[in-house]
Formats: structure tokens, sequence, C-alpha cells
């Protein structure tokens, strides 16, 4: 009966293996023989296989900087998957991203928290919620929130007064300065973010932990769910790190309700929001719809606007000479005597053209943008595409077109003068249109304005104040690159030393 038995387990396991393999065999065989693009597209052969091999490259970090390689080695198109193309030519930036685009967001961004304008797939429900949200981010809106923004930056400063000369990790400040101007603008309220001096809040560890959360549940949904049955304090507050974050959304707007009621005659974003837009009659979302939007904006800001700032800094100490233009620029501008308010700085040349090429260099979302075909049939970049095929574009290869930005490894601010130095240089038509940073269309990033005047207010007030420098070689490796949809730094630190002039 033992061996009977044993004999049995054996039959069983085989049969399941058998079974399991000979699956995983036709769904390759399918993906070879019923991809729906055409096979004289190039790409890496597991692409023809199977689309586990990018998304394990995702995971690691390294999706830009190994799509763009293939698209150094391939051409303007190539294969990522059985079903899944990347383009890197300018005739195809119309057609995925453009206003009159058929291509809707991919499925991906259902894993990315809760449904906001962001995560919005279809046309119609996200112009639905940019329209009830335009008045939020317009211009006039924006000017009236600087204040708050000059108040945060005094904090960073007064920081970097009290540690000139020793070195500091710039990455840590800046996102904290991100933070809590998100936190003003659009919160109405501080998140504490200089409270702990080096201790970064409680807030910015489960916003560190949500991509990796939101990762899990999107490409291994079976093991995320295992996971949250499991005990234990410290996994189960990982697992959560993305209520505990829509939670303070939330909270957020009750206690402004609370205390200021729903005719606020506050300034932040958030009063706007509970307004609505009384110009045009449109009505405010709901708490729920605000708390989890506002939320979203915070996340959203903290990482992209503050690993920018990082970034410029950074390429500032790599380039002495760039600093002390722009320091002479800031000083010769009266915009010291202005208080640096924002209207002095944003005909600056050089400001300009070092924030510009700053977002060119290290885009703050490098890789892939995802669509899905929806049409019967899209045109793209002269490939006729069927139903449902997965395309993207990244910034890290659109931006570094050698077409279009000559010497593309090289971070060189003067791209964007004008000839003689004196002016802002726009860029050609076609350097505006590989510019993917912020998005394009309806669809580009609403704070990306909002973003532009901390980084430059930022700037300007650090270099006519202090001469950053390198705190030694060791923050060109932690400055070096990793994805994982947005930048991150590897060494998740930035090495500078501020000295006071």
């Amino acid at each position: 009966m033992y061996l009977e038995s044993r004999f049995s387990i054996s039959i069983t396991v085989l049969t399941a293996v058998v079974v399991a393999f000979g699956l995983i065999l036709l769904r390759v065989i399918h993906n070879v023989f019923a991809s729906p693009i055409p096979p004289s597209v190039p790409g890496p052969w597991l692409a023809r296989l199977t689309n586990k091999w990018i998304l394990l490259v995702d995971l690691s970090g390294k999706r830009a900087r190994t799509v763009h390689a293939l698209h150094k080695k391939h051409g303007p198109v190539v294969r990522l998957a059985p079903n899944e193309l990347s383009f890197a030519d300018i005739d195809a930036v119309k057609p995925i991203y453009g206003p009159a685009t058929t291509c809707i967001k991919s499925p991906v961004y259902d894993t990315f928290g809760r449904l906001g304008i962001f995560q919005m797939r279809g046309h119609d429900e996200h112009h639905q919620r940019r329209r009830r949200m335009a008045h939020v981010f317009a211009p006039g809106s924006l000017q009236q929130m600087e204040p708050l923004i000059h108040s945060v930056i005094d904090q960073v400063m007064a920081i970097l007064a009290r540690k000139a000369g020793k070195p500091v990790d710039a990455l840590h400040w800046c996102r904290m300065t991100a933070l809590d101007v998100a936190g003003e603008v659009l919160l109405g309220r501080s998140f504490g973010a200089f409270d702990g001096d080096e201790e970064a809040p409680v807030f910015i560890q489960h916003l560190d932990n949500m991509f990796l959360v939101w990762a899990l549940s999107g490409n291994a949904p079976l093991l995320h769910r295992a996971l949250s049955l499991l005990p234990g304090k410290k996994l189960q507050r990982f697992l959560k790190s993305g209520d505990y974050f829509y939670q303070y959304g939330a909270d957020a707007v009750d206690e402004y309700l609370a205390l200021h009621g729903r005719v606020p005659n506050r300034r932040s974003l958030l009063t706007k929001f509970i307004l609505g837009d009384p110009d045009t009659g449109t009505a405010p979302l709901s708490d729920t719809e605000i708390g989890d939007e506002l939320a979203n904006m915070a996340f959203a800001a903290t990482d992209t606007t503050g690993n920018t700032m990082t970034y410029a800094l950074y390429r500032l100490c790599c380039h002495p000479a760039w600093q002390q233009k722009l320091r002479d620029e800031v000083l010769a501008s009266g915009a010291r005597d202005a208080g640096f308010a924002f209207q002095s700085l944003q005909a600056l040349p050089v400001l300009n053209g070092v924030v510009m090429e700053t977002l060119r260099f290290h885009p703050s979302i490098p890789s892939a943008l995802p669509r899905v075909t929806a049409a019967r049939e899209t045109v793209i970049a002269g490939l006729v595409l069927p139903q449902d095929t997965l395309v993207s574009m990244q910034s890290y290869t659109t931006q570094r077109d050698p077409a279009h930005f000559p010497d593309p490894e090289q971070w060189r601010p003067s791209r964007w003068l004008t000839r003689d130095g004196g002016g802002i240089d726009a860029g050609t038509a076609e350097m505006r249109e590989m510019l993917l940073g912020f998005g394009k269309g309806s669809r580009a990033c609403l704070g990306q304005h909002m973003a532009t005047m901390q980084i430059k207010i930022l700037l300007a007030r650090v270099v006519a104040r202090f001469r950053v420098r390198l705190a030694s070689d060791a923050t060109h490796d932690e400055m070096d690159m990793t994805d994982h949809f947005t930048l991150i730094p590897k060494g998740r630190r930035c090495g500078l030393v501020f000295t006071e002039l």
C-alpha cells in the first residue's frame, strides 16, 4: 500500500508538471505565431515568447536604459513583448499621446493606487475630471500659492545655512521641500517634513513603499494576496502603505472642513477644490474624490519635483562654470531685491536653460508611458497595428535623440539659450515634440507649472547665497540613475556641501 501510495503521488505530480509545461508551451507557441505584431519588427528573441522578461527588467530598476540600448541597436521601433512595442520616432508622438489619439492608458494604471485623474484610462472620464479640476491649476491660482512655496523654501535655506560647510544629503532636503510644498499648497497643512532634521516623516516611508506594493500587486497578484494573509505587523504595515497614504488625504479634507467650512477664505488649492469653479458653475468633486486626488498629487509631486531639484544641484556641481553663470545672472537681475518672486525669475535665460536641460537629461519619469490601441486599426510611424496592442515611448530615449538634441549625452544648458546667450530659446518644434517628461496633450501633468515654479525659486535662492560642491567623488555613484516608473538616484542620497558666499 505504501509503495502504491507513493507511486500514485508521483504520477499525480508528474501529470501536473506535464500539464503545466504543456500550457506554457501552448502559450509560447500562441505568442510566436498569433502575435499581431509583424515578425519584421526587431527586438530581443525573448520578446517574441513572453512579456515576463521586460517585467523583470522593470522590477530591477533598469527598464529605461535597457529599452534605450535596444533602440540604439535596432532603431526607432522595438518589440518588447509578443503584443508590445516601444517607439522612438517623432512621427509616433501624436498617434500615441497627441490630443486626437485613439489610444487609451494601459491596464497597468489600474494598479497605481486609487482612481484619480492620473489613473483614469478612458478619454471621456478623464476629460470630465480634468474639466472639473482645470481651475485649480490655472496660472492665477498658482500665483496666489507662491508665498506658501517661499515659506517652505525659507525653512530649507535655514537648514542649509546651519549645516554650511558640512556634507548634507541634498536629495533628502529637496524631497522634504517638495513634500511640504505639496502639503501647504495642496492640503493646506504641512507634513512636518523639517521637524525631524535628518529623519523623514512617516508619510515618506509609506510613499516609498507604495510603488513596491503596487508593483507586487500588479505583477504578482497571487503572491500579494498570499502575503496579505500572513501575520506580522511590519509586513501588514508595508502592504497597507497605500491605505495609510490615502487616509492622510481624507483626514486633511475632513480637518479642513471642520475648521473652515465649505466656503473657506484660505489660500490653498484645497480651497479651490472644495469651492469648485463659481466662474463657470463647475461643481466640486466629492470629499472622497478630493482626498484621493490630493493624495495622488502629493505623491507625484514629492519624488518628481524633489528629484529634479536634486539633479539640477548635482549638475551645477559637476559644471561649476554654469553654476557661476547662473549666480551672476541671478545677482545681476535684481531678483534678490524682489524677494526672488517667480515673476522676477521667469525670463532669466540661464536659469531656464539649467532647468530645461535637467528635465531633458534627467527626466522625472524616464521610462514608458504605456498606452493601448483602442481603434480597430491604428497607424503609428507607418505601422498598422490592430486593437489592443500595447505601445509606448520613453522620455529617456526621445530626449536623447541626436537628430534633435546634438551631443545628447552632454548636459548643455546652452541648447536652450539664444545664440548670443541673452535670451530664452524655446528649442525647435521637434525638440519640444520629443520632450515627454511632463506627458503630452490632454494627459500632460496638471502640476508641471507648480513644479517649475518651485525648482526655479529654489535654484535661484541657493546659488545667490551658497557655493555648492560635491561632498566627494562617491556622489557620482549615488546619483547614477535607476527607475521604478519615476527616476530614483541609485544611492538614495546626494552628498553635497553648501558654503556661504
